[in-house]
């Protein structure tokens, strides 16, 4: 019984397989590595929300402000226009 001569020593490609195997592999787990799980999405969106939240009352704030502003200037105006309407 003749052993095949090719079984006896490691073909050439199989090395090269291996390296890109070896690749793939690392691909996969770098991949996997970055996967977002359930729970940090849903911590990502009570960070959003709160952020929101944050927005929603500052700008609740500025427009009260604004609305404060508008009302002094215009009755400043209007004691200004009426007190040069009288030396007129």
């Amino acid at each position: 019984m003749e052993v095949d001569s090719n079984l006896q020593r490691p073909h050439s490609h199989t090395n090269g397989n291996d390296r890109r195997l070896a690749a793939i592999e690392r691909d996969v787990a770098v991949i996997v590595s970055n996967y977002s799980t359930k729970e940090d999405i849903v911590k990502m969106e009570l960070k959003v929300l709160e952020r929101f939240s944050r927005l929603d009352a500052n700008t609740a704030e500025m427009e009260s402000r604004l609305v404060r502003w508008f009302f002094a200037t215009s009755v400043s105006l209007a004691a200004v226009a009426f007190t040069a309407g009288k030396f007129l």
